[in-house]
Parts: structure tokens; C-alpha cells; sequence
């Protein structure tokens, strides 16, 4: 039986082709002298995501009706009258209706063509015609083959599907969360999805939500369309209502999707059996006598875990549809998927990691909320123990900028702000972060000290001016060459021409998510590691800044070798550090599950000793004092300490001894197992106000 060949695939190729000739031309470019180019991109209102830049290349004549068409409806869409969110709530509704009916007609074996209504009352909406062929004697128009097609305008999608349409527009008005929940049936894990529907492109172009809708710096249409309608009005319309959880946005959802979907293509798994030998003899190389039983046996799951972090990051590659995207993150289940950990690189248990990529040659709008979670009236008791945003350059993720949180950041009564990008410097003394050209990510800490009562804030992300979407920055393109790109405007516009595919199939998700492996798998966590076995075991080095991507922070590293009734006793001068943690890691850099055992203690949750220094009891098994630190149960593994909000006076590790437990219980005082049961039901109460809801705005 032969097989049909995927269209999408093809014109892939076809995309792939130009845009291969496109980067020789601007090789020469590049290399010859400078040329001048004008780049006619204006930077729009933050309020809307079809807001955006037109495209530095002219228009034809012939263009000029369609754009004055699709200009006007834009317009009508930003307007901020009543009657513009009516006309969206019906926009949303009648796109609903025509992708449910386009959807169930192609899955139906004899029908092949659209039916037609041709009782249906003319639209008084504003009618762009996208197909304009000769009518047959049906009054059905006809292509050059004589075959019957359909005229798509955007009166005739609105009365496409008209009872569906009309449920969904109920459903929109009655509900408390005006789409920005997403329904659970949309959440679930699936199958890959096929490309959006034609219909239901040309009705996302016309809204500003496809990738060949415009030139305009908008986020494309993914797969299933709904999810970019529903972020689209759920923008557009504003966060009315209540989220189960600040991270549990649309976006995430379907990064978590995507990102489960491609670790399971060939590639990725390919690439994770590289991995795995890699990290083995890293472990080999820099433990003494090797990694033991408990850790071999937690080998499998480290390497999914960063095979699951870098399906993340490939997402991130395409800054010009920005998203801010969860990782580092344990293992969970929400929303009906069950998504696996991206604990990777030594891991933080108090910090909430959210990362977006972007690009010098564009501008973006940061929008976020700090929640009065309490209810008091004031959000300012409920902030991160430490918020910071900090722009990192190329695949090593240097830091290059981080602008904290603090008295100087500007935030509104009710707990909102705003923070432009851009590769201008921005005003002293305002939320702003500068780009240079080789900038690839955002990196944005939540930092909880107190769990129970501090909670992570709601972030957003919006791309208001630079170059039209583009195959090349959907393939990293800036991420890779970016710092040679983004320095010759005309360079930009080049690798600009060739439009995203409208669909990425998984197996070049997993291609490219392979090469992220390559670049920064082994030799990345051999440095990791290398940190903490650089030192005897149960040594714990003095506070350093060690790590490209924590500028901002000193880490003491070190390694445990501990019998089950043993402890390393560390003592801790944390000087002027605002913030500092106490957390084991297994010989890969990844924490237990610190959710319900005391992996980890802060200085929020630990008791100081009476002279302002905090000592630490780290041991497998619980020795009965305060201040308990556990491995998980691991005789052998990591330890990274961190200090934040330093001061003018620097930390220090005032100690470090092993003890048996028999002598730290005649030392410090006594933990009784109520207490210690209250403290751990307290941790897992915390750990879950993570996800619970907050009030939107």
C-alpha cells in the first residue's frame, strides 16, 4: 500500500530550502560593508498582542486591499469599547464553532467537502475574503480544476457552526474565569496533533494569532489552535478572575505537553543513552570508589530529567514568540498530565525558575502581580523571600544584567508592575532590562522562604516590536547566531522572509532538543559535579560565586560520606545574606522529594543559635534534634549551600564535623516525633500553596 506523503512536511522542506539561501545571502551580507536598510517596525501598546511592527519588506499593489482590510479589523479589535469585547467573545465563539465543524467533517469518510448554509444571514462584521474564485452553477465557487471550494471570509466563518458557536458564547459570558482557565479536556495528554485546520488558520491569521497572519511581532498559532485562541482572548480580555495556580497558565500546559511529547521521539532517546554513559563516568571520575547502589539506581530518572529540561529549553529557542515557561521542577501531576522533573544543575527547593527567550532585535513587555494571598489587604507580607529577573547570553547562559526586586523596583498598589525589554538602555532607576546582542534568555526567580506564607507571583510576557515571525528564529536562529544577527539590521530583515511552519512535527522538536543535549549535557554536569567532589568528602567549601547563571549568589559545595547513624554537623555565619538554604542533592545534582521530608532547610525555617549563627544536622536518617537536614535516605551525595540579598558582610562556613547521632543528641537540643510530624506536615502544606489559587487581575 503506498503511503501519502505529509504536505506540511514538504512545504517544511520547501521552508527549510529558502531559508538556506536566504543565510548565504546574508553570509555575504554580513561580511561585505555596511548596508543601510530602513526598518519601518513602531513599537505598539503593551495591551495587546497584535500589537506589534510592520515588516520591513514592501508591499505589492495588489496587497494593498487585503492589508487595509486586515488593518481595520485589527483596529476594531484593539478598541477598548464595550462592543470590542462583545465582537472578540464572538470571534472566539465563532472560531470555536468553525474548528469543531471543520474538525468533525475531515474525520468523516464520505464527506470531502465543507456542507453549505446558504440560509444564513449575511455578517455585519467587517469581511475579508481570502479565496476569490469564479462561482460554479451551484453558486459554490470553483477552482481552476472546476472542483467546488469554499470562499472563506470572516462573516462566513462567524456563521459556520452556528449551535456550537452559540454554546460556546454562553459558556464564555457564564463563567467566572472568562477563558483563562483551561478546561481539563484540552489539558490532557494526546497523541501528537495534526497542523490547525485551514478555516480555523485563516481565522487565527485575521485575529492576529497565525503565523502567516501578519508581520506583526505576534506569538503563532500552535497545536491544537484553540490553545492559541484561548491565550489570545484570555490577553485580550484581560485575567478577570481566579487561576488554580499563578504557574498553571496556558502556555505552561501546553510547553509541559510539547516538551513530554518530545523526549519520547528517537532522537532524545538516542541522545539519553549518551547521556547516561557520560554522567556514569563523570561519577566514576570524581567519587572516590565510585557512586554506590542508592545513586546507580537514580541514574535513569537523573537522565530524564535533563533530557525533560532541554525538550523545555528547545521551546525557548524562538524569541519571537516569547512564553514564560516553569522548569526545575519536581515531578507533578495537574490538570489531568502528569509531567516529569527538570531538576537539573542543583536545583533550588525554595525557588519558583521561569524562563523566556528573547532576542536583541526585538522589544517585549514583562507584566506580573505580587498576590495578597492572606487576604490582609497588603501583598507586600505575602512577596518572595527574593524575586529577581536576570538576562543570560548564549547557550552557557552568562549573566549578563539582573534587576532585583527591592526598594528602587516599582510596583502599583494592587501589586502589579511592568518591566520593558530591549536593547536600549532604559531609564536610570526604572523596570528595565537591556539586551545585547548575544542575550538568549530571561530568567526569572521566585525565591520562598517562609512556604506557608510567602507565595510566587503571576508572570507574563508579550513581544511589542522587532522583525515579522520567521523559520529562522523558530529554529533558534537567534539563540544560535543571534550575536552576529542582531548587529546588521539588514541581516535581521534577511533571515526574516521565510515564514514559521505552521506546525513543528515532534521528530524536529527531538532533533533539536538532541543538539541542546549535545551542547550541554555531559561536559555541563561533569562541571556541576565537579564542584561539589572538588573537596574531601564531608568538606564544605567556603561561599564563592561558582556558577555562570547565578551571578548574583555564593554557593559552598561539598560532598557527604555517612553512615546511617552518623551526621555532618555544619556551622553557618551567614554574615548580611538576606537569604541563604541548606539542601542535599544525589551524586546527579538532583534533590529528593523535599516536599515531604526536610531535604532542605532555610534560614526561615531553621532555628539560629544564639550568637546569630545556624548549625545544620545532615544525615540519612533523623537524629532527633532541631535543624535535621536529610539526605533522602543516601549515604553518599552533594551538597550545595546558597546565599542571597548578600550585604557588605560576607558569609562564611564558620564548621563542618561528623558526628554519631548519640553525640549530637547530647549537643543540641532535642526534636520530639510529634514535633517532628507537625514540621513535616507543615513543609507539605507549604509545598502545595504553591498551587493553590490566587486572585487574577
Amino acid at each position: 500500500m503506498a503511503m501519502t506523503p505529509n504536505p506540511q512536511y514538504g512545504r517544511f522542506v520547501g521552508r527549510v530550502g529558502a531559508l538556506a539561501v536566504a543565510l548565504g545571502i546574508g553570509a555575504a551580507i554580513a561580511n561585505s560593508p555596511g548596508v543601510a536598510m530602513a526598518d519601518d517596525g513602531q513599537s505598539a501598546s503593551s495591551e495587546s498582542s497584535t500589537d506589534s511592527a510592520t515588516s520591513p519588506s514592501a508591499d505589492s499593489p495588489s496587497e494593498d486591499s487585503a492589508k487595509t482590510s486586515r488593518k481595520r479589523v485589527l483596529d476594531s479589535l484593539q478598541s477598548k469599547s464595550a462592543a470590542r469585547q462583545e465582537r472578540l467573545r464572538s470571534a472566539v465563539a465563532a472560531a470555536v464553532g468553525a474548528i469543531t465543524d471543520d474538525d468533525d467533517e475531515k474525520s468523516a469518510a464520505s464527506s470531502t467537502h465543507r456542507r453549505k448554509n446558504t440560509s444564513r444571514p449575511p455578517s455585519t462584521r467587517p469581511s475579508r475574503t481570502v479565496t476569490t474564485p469564479e462561482p460554479d452553477a451551484a453558486g459554490t465557487p470553483a477552482d481552476d480544476t472546476g472542483k467546488p471550494t469554499a470562499q472563506v471570509t470572516i462573516s462566513h466563518v462567524a456563521s459556520t457552526g452556528a449551535e456550537v458557536a452559540q454554546r460556546a458564547a454562553q459558556a464564555i459570558e457564564t463563567t467566572s474565569v472568562a477563558v483563562a482557565k483551561v478546561p481539563a479536556s484540552v489539558t490532557t495528554q494526546r497523541t501528537p496533533q495534526p497542523p490547525p485546520s485551514r478555516v480555523a488558520v485563516k481565522v487565527l491569521s485575521v485575529l492576529g494569532g497565525a503565523p502567516q497572519a501578519n508581520s506583526e511581532p505576534v506569538a503563532p498559532a500552535q497545536s491544537p489552535a484553540l490553545w492559541a485562541m484561548l491565550g489570545f482572548a484570555r490577553r485580550e480580555l484581560g485575567h478577570t478572575a481566579v487561576m488554580d495556580s499563578p504557574l498553571g497558565t496556558p502556555e505552561q500546559l501546553e510547553a509541559e505537553r510539547i516538551a513530554t511529547e518530545t523526549v519520547n521521539t528517537v532522537p532524545v532517546r538516542l541522545m539519553k543513552v549518551v547521556l547516561k554513559a557520560g554522567f556514569l563516568a563523570a561519577a566514576y571520575q570524581q567519587f572516590p570508589g565510585g557512586p554506590d547502589a542508592e545513586n546507580l539506581a537514580a541514574l535513569d530518572e537523573a537522565v530524564d530529567e535533563f533530557a525533560l529540561a532541554a525538550a523545555f529549553q528547545q521551546q525557548l529557542l524562538d524569541s519571537m514568540n516569547p512564553k514564560f515557561i516553569t522548569q526545575v521542577a519536581p515531578p507533578h501531576t495537574w490538570y489531568g498530565q502528569s509531567v516529569g522533573g527538570t531538576r537539573i544543575l542543583y536545583d533550588n527547593p525554595d525557588t519558583i525558575y521561569r524562563f523566556t527567550g528573547v532576542s536583541a532585535s526585538s522589544e517585549y513587555v514583562i507584566t506580573g502581580q505580587f498576590h495578597d494571598v492572606d487576604g490582609d489587604g497588603d501583598f507586600r507580607d505575602d512577596m518572595p523571600a527574593d524575586t529577581s529577573f536576570s538576562v543570560l547570553e548564549g547557550t552557557a547562559g552568562t549573566t549578563s544584567q539582573i534587576l532585583v526586586v527591592d526598594e528602587d523596583f516599582e510596583i502599583n498598589d494592587d501589586g502589579t508592575f511592568e518591566i520593558t525589554v530591549s536593547s536600549e538602555p532604559g531609564e536610570p532607576g526604572k523596570n528595565h532590562l537591556q539586551l545585547t546582542p548575544g542575550s538568549t534568555i530571561i530568567a526569572s526567580r521566585n525565591t520562598l522562604g517562609d512556604w506557608n506564607a510567602e507565595a510566587p507571583m503571576t508572570l507574563d510576557i508579550e513581544r511589542v516590536g522587532g522583525p515579522p515571525d520567521s523559520l529562522f528564529a523558530q529554529l533558534g536562529g537567534f539563540t544560535f547566531l543571534g550575536s552576529v544577527v542582531n548587529q546588521n539590521p539588514a541581516l535581521v530583515s534577511l533571515v526574516s522572509v521565510i515564514p514559521p511552519l505552521p506546525y513543528m512535527p515532534p521528530v524536529l522538536r527531538g532533533t533539536v532538543t538532541a543538539v541542546i543535549l549535545v551542547v550541554r549535557g555531559v561536559n555541563e554536569q561533569a562541571k556541576y559535579m565537579e564542584l561539589a567532589t572538588a573537596e574531601n568528602p564531608n568538606e564544605i567549601s567556603q561561599p564563592a560565586s561558582n556558577a555562570e547563571f547565578l551571578a548574583n549568589q555564593l554557593q559552598s559545595n561539598g560532598q557527604y560520606e555517612l553512615a546511617d547513624d552518623e551526621a555532618l554537623v555544619v556551622t553557618i555565619d551567614p554574615g548580611d545574606a538576606g537569604y541563604f538554604i541548606v539542601p542535599t542533592y544525589n551524586d546527579w545534582t538532583i534533590t529528593d522529594n523535599y516536599w515531604d521530608q526536610p531535604t532542605s532547610l532555610n534560614n526561615e525555617q531553621a532555628i539560629a543559635n544564639p550568637d546569630g549563627t545556624y548549625t545544620f544536622v545532615i544525615s540519612p536518617t533523623d537524629p532527633g534534634v532541631q535543624n535535621w537536614v536529610s539526605t533522602g535516605g543516601l549515604n553518599q551525595g552533594l551538597v550545595s549551600i546558597r546565599f542571597q540579598k548578600l550585604g557588605d558582610e560576607a558569609p562564611r562556613i564558620v564548621s563542618r564535623e561528623v558526628m554519631t547521632h548519640d553525640e549530637v543528641q547530647a549537643l543540641y537540643p532535642a526534636v520530639t516525633p510529634e514535633e517532628r510530624q507537625q514540621q513535616l506536615e507543615e513543609r507539605k502544606a507549604g509545598y502545595d500553596k504553591r498551587w493553590a489559587p490566587y486572585p487574577q487581575v
